[in-house]
């Protein structure tokens, strides 16, 4: 006879709750910060534009570099020049300029002494009202005070100088498009983490494949495995003689005849 042992389902571990909320964290902090950061680049980008220092045409307009490094000449057909330094006139007005535009710039430092203006294109800008596009690049070993003379036969344009409005601007998306990405794949870890339960601990007494244990309180026969049917086991060859019985009781015997008398009992008879 034999029998087999239902094992007892496992019980279920429970949910990891602090990767489940961290995972829950970054994956919001991820996507807050990832749009905020792609909604202050936008604005970033038209400030840039906005506080780029302009010149209009027919003017000596003054400007006073705080800082080194490579700056750039737009020609700006469409904007709005603002409060200007110097023998200007052509002041708070809008241009929208349409075409090509021909302009001759003559930049002189504080001595008077003609400073060389290097030809260029590439960078451009259209937000906020402004749009330009690259036509000179200065850079400058120390900062200073020069003065701009713009001359062209058209007005309804201005010349606006300044770094790219959009370097800082598309660093700040960069930066926020990581960050995105970041804490959407780390919250999607994290969260699948959580999710996966953990492993419950045996019960008392249950039985383990790997620590031990009794089903019960069975304890398992180390040996072999058997290679026969369970038999019964040998008899002793002496066997104890059983207990002596009482000899049976014999019947009582039969009553003997009556013996042969000399005479009738009634006499003879008479004749």
């Amino acid at each position: 006879m034999s029998f087999q042992v239902q094992p007892t389902p496992p019980a279920k571990g429970a949910r990891r709750g602090g990767l489940l909320g961290l995972g829950i964290v970054l994956l919001l902090g991820g996507v807050g910060t990832g749009a905020a950061l792609f909604v202050t680049s936008s604005s970033q980008y038209e400030d840039a534009v906005k506080n780029l220092q302009r010149a209009p045409v027919g003017c000596d307009t003054e400007f006073n570099f705080t800082g080194t490094g490579t700056f750039i000449f737009y020609a700006e057909s469409k904007g709005q020049v603002g409060d200007l330094k110097g023998d200007c006139e052509n002041v708070d007005t809008d241009y929208d300029h349409d075409g090509r535009i021909d302009v001759d710039l003559v930049l002189t430092n504080a001595d008077g002494d003609e400073v060389d203006l290097d030809s260029a294109t590439g960078a451009s800008y259209d937000a906020a009202g402004f749009k330009g596009s690259e036509i000179n690049t200065l850079k400058l070993d120390e900062p200073g005070k020069y003065t701009l003379s713009v001359s062209s036969d058209d007005s309804d344009f201005a010349i606006a100088v300044g770094r790219n409005p959009k370097d800082d601007a598309d660093s700040m998306k960069t930066i926020a498009i990581a960050a995105l990405i970041a804490g959407v794949v780390l919250g999607l870890l994290f969260i699948v983490l959580g999710l996966r339960r953990k492993p419950a601990a045996p019960a008392p007494g249950a039985w383990s494949p790997t620590g031990g244990g009794n089903i019960a309180g069975y304890q398992p026969i180390s040996g072999p495995p058997p290679t026969a049917p369970p038999t019964a086991p040998p008899q002793p060859a002496w066997q104890p003689a059983p207990p002596p019985q009482a000899p049976p009781i014999p019947s009582s015997p039969a009553p003997p005849p009556p013996a042969p008398g000399t005479g009738s009992p009634w006499g003879s008879p008479q004749t």
